[in-house]
């Protein structure tokens, strides 16, 4: 690069000042930007991911403008910086000690620019720092900060280094949720900044240029000391102080219109966890009685007697099971399985949080016990790194229906932390005035038989809550316990629509049958629970089944659950007390007795009864896949989805290789030119890349012209590659009488590179990078082939042309002769007259 390209010293001529005020405004935009993440992470820790991104980013603009480098050299060391520093502040679960990078933290940062978007959009924030999440903020505020910070060293294009701030903001509303942070305060900063800075910078190109209008005859122009620039810094200011107090003043009338919603794409994604793809945990209630009555599930700690250990919620009944819904619209009644991180405050803890430690023994299983009414914290911590690491990236929650998920399943010794908020019982006074929620519940299959009994014994009574309390009183009345285990009275499993219907008919069991159906209001928790809510969905009562488990009477704090501990009860929602709960079976003690037998006068004739119905089929152990789902979606929908990301992923990727082999072909055409053949062809190798080198830049040289013509028009352009010196040495080498040494090669090649690097110098930075990746030198040898060809070809139609036309003039000229001498012996022969 020559001294006299302003283009060439551009960092240099800038003064230290200018550009360090230049980089801490572009800086203190970045962090506005980053900002905008809080309430997808939480915390601070993608703050630190954040700041650590932008000064290695800055730090690497510093020394590319430097030291003048291209894409050639930041791009490796850009990647150095991503993979050294990324495990530490991009996937810390992976790294070792949170620190070293490892194999896994490797593995994560080479997959995170595909995977990494997808994971921060399915993830419930806040989404804390497993799965990759944090490479969000780290790729985008690298890439993001080095383009900005490149343009505002190296170019006078400060608007266009200005827009890449504004990019990460926006970026952060793609990625975030409904609710803003500091919007107000935020975007008051950014927009004062902004016009201040980019002010700024116009007026002192306009000074640089002097044709300013502010400009002093007895000051210099950019002091202090000038009246005219002192009153327009002040006014401005001053400008910019009221305008950012008005938009405080006014931000109310600046508010969205109530009820509209704030866009968050990741509202637009698909749950990536279907719940109709599991067995409903109902249908294995009684198999924690007969398998594992006594062998110890899970321990936990910090609970109470008589406290509820959730396992699922199921709020939807097709006649034969009651299952977990879900929704894909998370703000639905059902709610929505979204990926949850571990070790996030999920919401702001109150004064009755409590933490429990829950360690999983004998349970298996997908579904997670937790407790309370309101899920705050899921630690991991205690877990092996590895086992941590699986479960956060497989760890999910339903917010409504307070279900937690492990899809790769639970396995003894794993251990996790619960912060919650603990359940409690509504007042006497609420319950008065309780009104049903108006919720959204999945529809349920209708049994006109259970809606007319439901309709029945509801009434018609003052409140919401006595009307449910009347409904399960009257289903409680006349109902025995039992679990048909042993010496129990028989009891037959399940809650198909058969299994309650029958429980509506009077009551009547045999003795001596244990596998007989019973018919009457007959069973435990599992039937009762089932009745109950198909009885009150029947009538419009939102309702809702819960499986779990009750920690025993008398035991409190750390607590061993076995499976003789199971149970599920009915939760019903209330406007303003949320889900209350409600016990549906009757007391254990209440065994049923055989009816006496009424006299009749007169017997009645025999009618054959219908046959019992059949049993329903053994249940699958909990966490199997079901493959009789009456809603059967598409399989191809999740494939496609993740074929469109992988092939939105696999574009850079085949991009970067596609460049990358142009270079690599450059180098290698290179390196055979340098060694191989005879001192002279090595020398004109060189001056071919000088020639292609030209071309790539789009100054394609003249196949006619020689080498001296070319380094003349070389020269003019950019005099300091000493292009004549070059040209002069290359005719020596290939014409010259005399042998050169090999050495005279290596210091021809040595010269030509120094050429090379000073003509990419003299050019901008992006022509050097589109000439680093341009395949125009490739085509140059055989264009120039093909100019010869033609050139050949043209000059043999024009020899052959010349030819034809020499021919034909001599033709013509030889028979002009002829006629002549024809007429000249006309002429001389006598005439002779007649013969006498």
């Amino acid at each position: 690069m020559t001294a006299t390209d302003p283009r060439a010293t551009y960092f240099a001529s800038v003064s230290t000042p200018r550009r360090a005020t230049d980089i801490v405004v572009l800086a203190a935009l970045f962090v506005l930007g980053l900002l905008g993440f809080q309430h997808v992470y939480g915390g601070v820790q993608y703050i630190l991911t954040g700041i650590m991104a932008l000064a290695l980013a800055t730090l690497i603009a510093l020394i590319g403008a430097r030291w003048r480098w291209g894409p050639l050299r930041i791009t490796p060391l850009l990647l150095v910086v991503y993979f050294l520093f990324g495990s530490m502040f991009a996937a810390p679960t992976r790294a070792i000690w949170g620190i070293i990078p490892s194999l896994g933290s490797l593995k994560e940062l080479l997959f995170a620019p595909v995977t990494s978007w997808k994971s921060a959009l399915t993830v419930a924030p806040p989404v804390g720092s497993a799965q990759g999440v944090l490479a969000v903020v780290w790729i985008s505020m690298l890439l993001l900060t080095l383009l900005s910070m490149t343009i505002v060293m190296r170019t006078r294009r400060y608007v266009l280094a200005w827009l890449f701030p504004l990019a990460l903001t926006l970026l952060s509303v793609l990625f975030g949720t409904h609710e803003a942070f500091l919007p107000l305060v935020r975007g008051v900063l950014f927009a004062i900044i902004s016009v201040a800075w980019l002010t700024w910078r116009f007026e002192s190109g306009r000074l640089d240029s002097a044709q300013s209008t502010i400009i002093s005859d007895t000051v210099r122009p950019g002091s202090w000391q000038n009246p005219v620039l002192r009153r327009r810094v002040i006014g401005g200011a001053v400008i910019m102080a009221i305008a950012g107090a008005a938009a405080f003043g006014a931000h109310s009338l600046l508010d969205p219109p109530e009820g509209t919603t704030r866009y968050a794409q990741r509202d637009q994604m698909t749950p990536p966890f279907d719940p109709r793809e599991y067995v409903s945990p109902l249908t294995q209630f009684r198999g924690y009685l007969k398998d594992q009555r006594e062998e110890e599930l899970f321990t936990i700690s910090g609970v109470t007697s008589g406290e509820h250990v959730r396992l699922a919620t199921m709020d939807k009944y097709d006649l034969h099971v009651y299952e977990v819904a879900g929704s894909q619209e998370k703000n639905t009644a059902s709610g929505a399985f979204l990926r949850t991180a571990g070790g996030v405050n999920l919401h702001d803890p109150s004064e009755q949080q409590r933490t429990s430690t829950v360690t999983i023994g004998a349970y298996t299983g997908v579904w997670l016990p937790t407790l309370g009414a309101r899920t705050d914290r899921i630690d991991l911590g205690d877990l092996p790194p590895e086992r941590a690491g699986v479960t956060a990236e497989n760890l999910y929650l339903n917010e409504k229906s307070q279900t937690a998920v492990n899809v790769v399943g639970l396995r003894e010794g794993d251990t996790y932390d619960l912060r919650y908020e603990p359940y409690t019982e509504p007042t006497t006074e609420e319950t008065r005035t309780a009104r049903f929620a108006d919720v959204d519940l999945p529809e349920n299959s209708r049994v006109d038989e259970i809606s007319a009994l439901a309709e029945e014994w509801a009434g018609e009574p003052g409140s919401d809550y006595e009307k449910f309390q009347n409904l399960s009183r009257s289903i409680k009345t006349d109902a025995y316990f039992s679990h048909g285990l042993d010496d129990d009275t028989a009891s037959l499993s399940g809650h198909g629509v058969s299994r309650l219907l029958a429980m509506l008919e009077e009551p009547s069991f045999d003795e001596e049958q244990a596998d007989a159906q019973p018919l009457g209001r007959i069973g435990d928790e599992e039937q009762f629970a089932a009745l109950t809510a198909v009885m009150a969905r029947s009538i419009d009562i939102p309702a809702r089944v819960v499986m779990g488990f009750e920690v025993p009477e008398g035991e409190e704090g750390t607590v061993s659950i076995t499976g003789g501990d199971v149970t599920a009860w009915v939760e019903v929602a209330f406007d303003g007390l949320g889900w209350v709960r409600f016990d549906p079976a009757p007391d254990e003690d209440d065994e049923p007795t055989q009816p006496e037998p009424k006299e009749v006068e007169k017997p009645l004739p025999q009618v054959a009864q219908p046959p019992p119905p059949p049993a329903e089929p053994p249940s699958p152990p909990p966490g199997a896949m079901s493959d009789d789902t009456d809603d059967e979606e598409d399989p191809q929908d999740e494939t496609v989805s993740w074929a469109v990301y992988v092939g939105a992923g696999l574009i850079p990727l085949v991009i970067g290789m596609a460049l990358a082999a142009i270079i690599v072909a450059k180098a290698v055409r290179r390196g055979r030119r340098r060694s191989r053949g005879p001192l002279p062809q090595r020398i004109d190798g060189g001056w071919q890349e000088i020639l292609d080198l030209m071309t790539d830049l789009g100054q394609r040289p003249d196949p006619m012209m020689t080498r001296a013509e070319t380094a003349a028009r070389l020269e003019a352009a950019t005099p300091a590659m000493g292009a004549l010196t070059l040209a002069g040495r290359a005719d020596r080498a290939v014409f010259g009488p005399d042998d050169l040494p090999d050495a005279a090669a290596e210091e021809y090649w040595s010269h030509v590179m120094a050429a090379r690097r000073t003509m990419s110098a003299a050019v901008p930075w992006y022509k050097r990078m589109f000439a680093a990746v341009s395949l125009r030198s490739f085509r140059r040898r055989s264009a120039d082939r093909r100019s010869d060809r033609k050139r050949t070809r043209a000059a043999e139609r024009a020899r052959e042309k010349a030819r034809r036309r020499t021919e034909a003039m001599r033709r013509r000229s030889s028979r002009g002769t002829l006629r002549g001498m024809s007429t000249s012996a006309a002429k001389k022969s006598p005439r002779r007259g007649p013969s006498r």
